[in-house]
């Protein structure tokens, strides 16, 4: 495994990320919407197959991640699983964003479950691939900055897509997603003909036969720095996933400014991904888990400052706190997906397994369900409180209830992940002390005749 991978391999690898989050951002957020809106779908059955992907997620997250570290560990590449997750995921989206009339439940369903499988098939592969690329802890963070750059390009172009064609508004119709899956299948193509061509797949490992369940369920229970990251990401996760379910009511129903709201999230798309150095710039200079805590901390202070704004205030300074917010989002992404990349070599060492996608699966599962269950907590609380977005006048009741869904419960749940993540053990220097081991063991088994990859684990000669 090189430990000098290159800018320019970096964004090849991170290329595919474009077109996939292009597509991931439209079906969690616009798609049902429109649905609802003009295809004639209840709400009531667009949040039943909402809860039945969900259920499907908790299947195919694990089962996918197993499956290709076990290919993997065949001799395997994760790039044929990247191509195969791409190019279904283009095909579900046409049959989506372009449905036959009238729209049935039964439809929406299929090719939503076919599209978050496509998905699953690409994503999780793809993210152990970027820890596979270098073991260096900076290098390493830069390759997973990059990939979020890339990842938030392609959303910035789907929030954009209403305003490409000259539109006077921000809304989203059926013709904006009929063009838009064309956008969206460039994006794919360019990404992953990209990526195929010119990012490295380093070296497949090949471990000793005899896996089994008992094997990962202790690869699983028995590491702690493990234990205590998914701790930590699933506390963010609910905070995240109750912010974000009601952010637009609190922009609009609450504060009134719904006609700014598309492009605030547009402008703060942007700003986010061009926050990458600085949050590689605080990770080279401190550690990751430090750049971090700096960003659940000050998504922390901007939850308390979205506390005071009050209906016909200053909508720059909701704009500023949505801004800093997804600022925080960034730093999260880079830095925690990078140390998962850290404590998958520590299991390598510890446990002579490769479980890099398995665990990557994992961490994908915990996120979805953080949001989900996040999401509906929020709502819920603001409901019981008899918040109503189609009121324009609102009781002090469900102003509170409001609150505490997207303001207070969600500063609670970040201040645990932030007491969590301030105790992650593997650190810059036991990071290293790890990388030298995994070498030595390589030096170690060649000494004796032995085959091992460039990760310490041992290869079976045929």
């Amino acid at each position: 495994m090189t430990k000098h991978v290159t800018i320019g391999s970096s964004i090849a690898y991170a290329a595919p990320s474009a077109g996939s989050y292009f597509f991931y951002i439209a079906m969690w957020s616009i798609v049902p919407g429109v649905y609802g809106e003009y295809f004639g779908l209840p709400l009531t059955s667009i949040a039943a197959v909402v809860l039945i992907i969900r259920l499907f997620d908790g299947v195919i997250d694990i089962s996918i991640g197993y499956l290709s570290d076990w290919r993997r560990s065949l001799g395997g590449s994760r790039k044929p699983w990247v191509l195969a997750g791409g190019i279904g995921s283009v095909i579900a989206c046409y049959f989506l964003f372009v449905p036959p009339m009238p729209v049935r439940t039964a439809y929406y369903l299929a090719w939503s479950m076919a599209y978050f499988l496509a998905f699953t098939i690409a994503e999780i592969p793809h993210l152990t691939w970027g820890s596979e690329l270098t073991m260096d802890y900076r290098r390493r963070a830069r390759v997973f900055g990059i990939r979020n750059a890339v990842a938030r390009t392609g959303i910035c172009v789907f929030y954009a897509l209403p305003l490409l064609g000259g539109a006077s508004s921000a809304k989203y119709t059926p013709q904006v997603l009929q063009s838009g899956i064309h956008v969206g299948a460039l994006l794919t193509a360019i990404g992953l003909i990209w990526a195929l061509a010119a990012a490295p797949a380093g070296v497949p490992p090949k471990i000793a036969p005899g896996d089994n369940w008992r094997l990962l369920l202790r690869s699983l229970t028995h590491n702690k720095p493990l234990l205590l990251y998914f701790a930590a990401f699933g506390c963010i996760g609910l905070s995240v996933g109750m912010w974000s379910a009601l952010l637009f009511f609190y922009l609009d129903s609450y504060l009134g400014l719904g006609e700014r709201v598309a492009v605030m999230l547009l402008v703060a798309s942007v700003v986010a991904g061009a926050a990458t150095p600085l949050c590689l710039t605080l990770i080279h200079r401190t550690s990751k888990s430090t750049a971090w805590a700096v960003g659940v901390l000050v998504f922390l202070i901007q939850l308390i400052g979205m506390l005071f704004l009050a209906p016909g205030g200053a909508w720059w300074l909701a704009f500023g706190l949505v801004i800093f917010a997804h600022m925080c989002f960034c730093c999260h992404d880079i830095a925690a997906l990078s140390i998962l990349g850290d404590i998958i070599d520590y299991g390598n060492l510890k446990f002579h397994r490769d479980r890099g996608a398995t665990y990557f699966g994992l961490n994908t599962l915990i996120f979805k369900f953080g949001i989900g269950i996040g999401g509906g907590m929020g709502l819920g609380i603001a409901g019981l409180l008899g918040f109503n977005p189609a009121q324009h006048i609102h009781s002090s009741a469900s102003i509170l209830g409001l609150k505490l869904g997207f303001i207070v419960l969600p500063a609670c749940f970040a201040l645990l992940g932030l007491l969590m993540i301030l105790r992650t053990p593997i650190t810059r220097r036991r990071h290293l002390v790890i990388q030298r081991r995994l070498e030595a063991r390589v030096a170690r088994a060649a000494a004796h005749g032995l085959q091992v990859d460039t990760k310490g684990l041992l290869i079976v000669l045929e």
